[in-house]
């Protein structure tokens, strides 16, 4: 994410801030695609109000104590994410459309996410990100995997499903290893 550019010309920034502070409900689709859009734009804005930084964890209480504004009520990222987003739609793909402003998680998708296209944005993030030697890291038949998926394992189908999940959305044609580890999160900022 270019936030040295966002922070010199925040404009575009505020305005969606202040358009999803002032947002209607939607419906089932596209009311997931606002809270996912809506989610990765706090991340920015997060950072923004705290530029230049380190990453999102040399932030106080950058998840569960910095709020927004969501429809009129403050909200936090955790809240947003863990809360709101998982509960009323329990999707794993979630974890590959929320970026956390850091390097371990999946890149931030080119495109803003719409409820007409919301199936095909989150199989495409979903797929391109379990394809992206740096997030999920293969060795012949063994992987080295993101910490989100220690972290998350139940929205997998468990810590024994996690590698059925990676195999169903894996382009190169290989069988894993049911056994799979896990490399060290990295919580640098994911700045150009």
């Amino acid at each position: 994410v270019d936030y040295k550019g966002i922070a010199a010309n925040p404009a575009q920034l505020n305005a969606l801030i202040k358009s999803i502070a002032n947002a209607p409900k939607w419906k089932e689709n596209e009311e997931k695609a606002f809270l996912i859009n809506a989610y990765n734009i706090f991340v920015i804005k997060g950072i923004i109000d705290h530029y230049p930084t380190e990453g999102p964890l040399k932030i106080d209480g950058f998840f569960d104590k910095q709020t927004f504004t969501l429809r009129g009520s403050k909200i936090t990222l955790n809240t947003l994410e863990k809360e709101t987003l998982a509960k009323q739609f329990p999707d794993a793909r979630l974890h590959f459309a929320l970026v956390c402003a850091a390097i371990g998680c999946p890149k931030l998708a080119p495109f803003a996410f719409s409820g007409e296209s919301l199936e095909t944005q989150l199989e495409n993030q979903t797929r391109a990100v379990i394809n992206d030697p740096t997030f999920i890291r293969l060795e012949g038949p063994n992987a080295t995997i993101s910490q989100i998926f220690n972290w998350y394992a139940a929205d997998f189908g468990g810590k024994n499903q996690v590698i059925a999940f990676i195999q169903k959305y894996l382009l190169k044609k290989v069988k894993l290893n049911p056994k799979y580890s896990f490399y060290e999160y990295d919580w640098s900022l994911n700045k150009m």
